[in-house]
């Protein structure tokens, strides 16, 4: 029995298509894949606007109900201390015993810076009081300003118990004593008329300097 030599299939015996055969039995070719859009398909297009937008804000009644459902926070009860009332100003009486206290210093002074000239055997006549007047002014001046800005009250003041501060709390200036020492002057100098301002609360050293004068 012979046998049929098999022949190797050539080149052009070779199917074109791929996955396609004509061998008997053999498997159909898998369709190919799409590349390509068919013929007249749009293509996919985003939205532009979401549902809740071309459906509009939900009713009022339905935003008020939702907002009523929600959980009120609750608010902590905050003690609000009352402010302490104003501190009142130095009665007139004691203002008198301060300005009495301090004119008695100053007529101690004058009565040593005299007693002074005449133990130095200068003569104490009448040609002498301005120049008396003139020590006595630069004296007061400091007697005022230095006492008045580290203590906050003169020798008077303290006799009588009072203090000035700025407000309620705050030491005054060398400005602010030195403009109640002009104060003071000009009160004496009205044989005390414009103390009278104290009435109200607050004397013309007070108005002029900025400042208030209390009772400890």
């Amino acid at each position: 029995m012979s046998e049929t030599p098999h022949e190797e299939p050539g080149l052009f015996d070779l199917p074109l298509t791929p996955g396609r055969t004509d061998e008997p039995g053999a498997a159909a070719p898998a369709p190919a894949r799409r590349t390509r859009r068919a013929a007249g398909e749009r293509p996919e297009s985003l939205p532009l606007f979401t549902v809740e937008e071309l459906e509009g804000p939900p009713p009022v009644e339905e935003r008020v109900e939702s907002e009523a459902s929600r959980p009120v926070p609750r608010l902590r009860a905050v003690a609000v201390e009352p402010e302490p009332p104003a501190r009142p100003g130095a009665p007139l009486g004691a203002r008198l015993r301060a300005s009495a206290g301090d004119l008695l210093v100053l007529a101690a002074v004058a009565t040593l810076a005299i007693a002074g000239a005449r133990a130095l055997g200068a003569p104490v006549a009448p040609a002498a009081a301005p120049a008396l007047g003139v020590f006595l002014l630069a004296w007061s001046f400091l007697y005022f300003v230095v006492s008045l800005a580290f203590w906050g009250q003169t020798p008077g003041m303290a006799w009588a118990g009072l203090i000035a501060r700025v407000g309620e709390s705050e030491p005054l200036s060398f400005g602010q004593t030195a403009r109640r020492w002009v104060a003071t002057w000009l009160t004496w100098a009205c044989a005390g008329l414009p103390g009278l301002l104290a009435l109200t609360g607050r004397s013309l050293a007070d108005r002029m300097s900025g400042s208030r004068t209390y009772a400890l």
